[in-house]
């Protein structure tokens, strides 16, 4: 679990989630309310899981780095690389400067 915010690339919502996507507080900017509430969930829910992969990945990568073997690695069903990229290109429709900041980004 991480204690640092994940925002949305309007910034208007910020999500605190689990590295299984669980959120554990999220903080809305009153735009937001605006939205189609199944627009805003979706939304909610794609940073979610943004945060658990961005988490996942780096378990993963911190794993790698202490020496465990990539079956015991494969065995905790973390995300990938390539997971992390699809995510964040869906979260930022397609665009690498849209990016949210993260505990994995400066801010």
């Amino acid at each position: 679990m991480t204690d640092k915010w994940l925002r949305s690339p309007s910034g208007g919502i910020r999500i605190q989630a689990t590295e299984r996507g669980l959120p554990i507080a999220v903080k809305l900017d009153e735009r937001e309310l605006s939205k189609a509430p199944t627009q805003l969930a979706r939304e909610i829910l794609l940073l979610c899981q943004l945060s658990a992969k961005r988490a996942q990945v780096a378990r993963r990568r911190e794993l790698v780095a202490r020496g465990f073997s990539p079956s015991v690695i494969r065995g905790l069903n973390l995300s990938t690389e390539e997971e992390l990229a699809n995510a964040e290109r869906e979260v930022s429709g397609g665009d690498p400067d849209t990016l949210p900041d993260s505990w994995m980004k400066p801010i």
